[in-house]
């Protein structure tokens, strides 16, 4: 059985990712699950798997591509299995030249024999990122000669054009957060809900568990709570009008020295603690390395952005679209609080909801934040 190996959708506003390198060869063996090439977003490079087990019979898009999620890179079936017959630059769009001389002159001379040439020959065969930089600079791509199979023009003949023009920094992770950041800002009317939680009790059982857990998984574990009695706050705006899921994806904020990512720990209603510490830890430990799985990269339908260790007591996060809230905590901080009418000393942390109030009132995210708070404080 052939077995397509497809880029999946990574979220709602990729449109585009670039395959930087294939980790097989054709003919290579492979397991079901294993990484067979990588694929570049805006924000993190993401490695396909091989949907089975079998071999590597056929790649369709070379490196260095940039194509669209849902496309067909490769092929994976038994070794016995008959290939469809299959151009391997199926994907590629063939380009006309812009201007077409239809003269009489010309034409009599294409009907006498002089300059003929076949349909085949009068197409541009290219990349879709040589189309893109060519586009860029104002540069006919017709009248480059390609250096690849059979012909093709590669970004590199692109380049070698432009081998005399200043090189621009690479800004595309910047520049995507900036415009995720005011697309998010300005058509969603945000406001903020925020509440203390003691957190005593999550203290004691993060110590209580020992090593490779962490006071972020019991935080997971009470929105997976949360979010199953107060369901509201967890889902995505689309076609004007806000649809609650089912599951939860949650996105989890995560500093990487290349700057902010936010990988998805996904279906965590269905994780035990001891999961979501595995899981989370697995999910930081990729994004740090630039190494995430494209089940990492699911569409999230609600984010936690956590500010860690320090001083901060409490901080606004803006929702990623099209999400419709976002929870971020301060640091842990030692404060007086009054309980039982007496005044105690104990660790406490705010929680602050942004919410999209198209979707969400502020009573509905006040319910899910004293729902938090109720299970981030219980005992068990």
């Amino acid at each position: 059985m052939i077995t397509e190996v497809i880029v999946p959708v990574l979220d709602q506003t990729t449109t585009e990712v670039r395959l930087i390198n294939w980790i097989k060869n054709e003919g290579d063996a492979v397991s079901s699950g294993e990484v067979i090439c990588e694929i570049e977003t805006e924000k993190a490079t993401v490695e396909i798997e091989s949907p089975k087990a079998g071999t590597l019979r056929k790649i369709l898009i070379e490196a260095d591509t940039n194509i669209p999620p849902l496309t067909v890179v490769a092929l994976v079936s038994d070794n016995d299995d008959a290939l469809p017959d299959i151009d391997p630059y199926y994907k590629v769009q063939l380009e006309q030249p812009k201007t077409t001389d239809t003269s009489p002159t010309s034409v009599s001379s294409a009907q006498s024999g002089e300059n003929k040439h076949s349909e085949k020959d009068a197409r541009v065969i290219s990349s879709p990122r040589a189309r893109r930089i060519a586009e860029e600079n104002n540069i006919d791509i017709a009248t480059i000669a390609g250096s690849g199979p059979r012909g093709r023009i590669l970004e590199s003949d692109v380049k070698k054009i432009l081998d005399n023009t200043p090189k621009k920094s690479d800004h595309r992770a910047a520049q995507a957060t900036a415009n995720r950041v005011s697309e998010s800002w300005t058509t969603i009317p945000h406001f903020y809900t925020s509440i203390t939680v003691d957190m005593s009790a999550l203290i004691s059982k993060t110590e209580q568990k020992g090593t490779g857990y962490t006071y972020t998984d019991f935080i997971i574990l009470a929105i997976a709570e949360s979010v199953t009695s107060q369901p509201t706050v967890n889902g995505v705006w689309e076609n004007e009008t806000a649809t609650i899921t089912d599951f939860t994806h949650l996105g989890l904020v995560v500093q990487t020295k290349t700057g902010l990512v936010i990988p998805t720990l996904a279906d965590i209603q269905n994780h035990s603690i001891d999961d979501i510490a595995q899981k989370r830890s697995l999910l930081v430990k990729q994004a740090h390395d630039g190494k995430l799985t494209a089940t990492a990269m699911t569409p999230a339908t609600l984010t936690l952005s956590n500010i860690g260790p320090g001083h901060i007591d409490q901080f606004t996060a803006i929702i990623s679209p099209p999400q419709l809230a976002i929870l971020s905590t301060g640091s842990i901080q030692t404060k007086p609080m009054v309980v039982a009418n007496e005044i105690v000393i104990k660790p406490t942390a705010t929680f602050v909801l942004g919410a999209d109030h198209r979707a969400i009132d502020g009573i509905l995210a006040a319910a899910f934040l004293e729902s938090l708070k109720y299970n981030l404080e219980k005992e068990v």
